[in-house]
């Protein structure tokens, strides 16, 4: 018995020995771990973007606002001074924010003019595009490039929100009615008389025409099948990224039982 304990107490207190290094590694490895475990961290602040995100949503909240309120407020009244002030806004952005305008005025066979050069201001009023159609609300600037050795022409036209059949977008007949006057004007430049009537008029609608938009009405003369008293027209009207809005072609005819006043180039 005493013999055995000799032979055992050795044993133990090697057990002990180890058991005693093993207590003094595992705690210090516990202590590392939980000191990088609860050691703080730094972090960015968020404050500055929130502040980034509170902006952009503002400014956007602010111009939907301001363009929900354009498209639901009344037009204005022509001669008012909001409707000169429009019209201001509307001529600027005519001049200085359409590349297509800066690109027709450098080719130097395309001519500008106005329309209705060949009308008093009395008879304007009694036009339905230069009267009633009139100031921003309607047919705010219609500007014509003619290029005569292409017999052909490209109107700059600003659509009105009073132009409108459902809410933004211009009605179909106004259109219609503006589409009638661009080929119209192409095919009293080809007649020899400068007169003429609508003898039919065919419109294919491809998309949706917004108001509060320049767009631009083209317009040639098919020579083959015109001749002095009809003229054959073809045209298009296209957004302000040149996306195709509608298609037209037109028969325009001197009529032979009675005579009609000359229009002249310009109207």
């Amino acid at each position: 018995m005493f013999g055995s304990r000799r032979v055992l107490q050795p044993r133990l207190r090697n057990l002990a020995i180890e058991v005693q290094q093993l207590s003094r590694f595992r705690p210090r490895r516990a202590r590392q771990s939980s000191t990088v475990a609860n050691a703080p961290t730094s972090q960015p602040s968020k404050w500055p973007r929130r502040l980034i995100y509170t902006g952009i949503f503002s400014g956007l909240g602010f111009a939907t606002g301001r363009w929900v309120d354009g498209q639901i407020s009344e037009p204005a009244e022509p001669g008012t001074d909001e409707d000169i002030a429009r019209l201001e806004g509307i001529y600027r952005e005519y001049e200085n924010g359409l590349p297509i305008v800066r690109q027709l005025r450098s080719d130097p066979d395309y001519v500008e003019s106005d329309v209705y050069g060949n009308y008093s201001e009395e008879d304007k009023i009694g036009r339905l595009t230069s009267g009633p159609l009139r100031g921003s609300r309607g047919l705010a600037l219609q500007k014509v490039f003619w290029n005569e050795k292409e017999k052909k022409a490209i109107s700059m036209v600003f659509l009105g929100s009073g132009l409108e059949g459902w809410p933004t977008v211009v009605h179909g007949g106004a259109l219609g009615t503006v589409l009638d006057e661009s080929l119209g004007r192409v095919a009293i430049r080809h007649l020899p008389e400068r007169t003429g009537v609508t003898a039919n008029l065919e419109i294919k609608y491809r998309a949706p025409v917004y108001s509060g938009n320049f767009y631009t009405f083209h317009a040639a003369i098919d020579e083959e099948r015109s001749n002095g008293r009809k003229a054959y027209v073809t045209g298009e009207v296209r957004d302000p990224v040149g996306r195709l809005c509608a298609q037209a072609s037109g028969l325009f005819v001197v009529p032979r039982k009675y005579k009609l006043r000359e229009v002249g180039t310009e109207y």
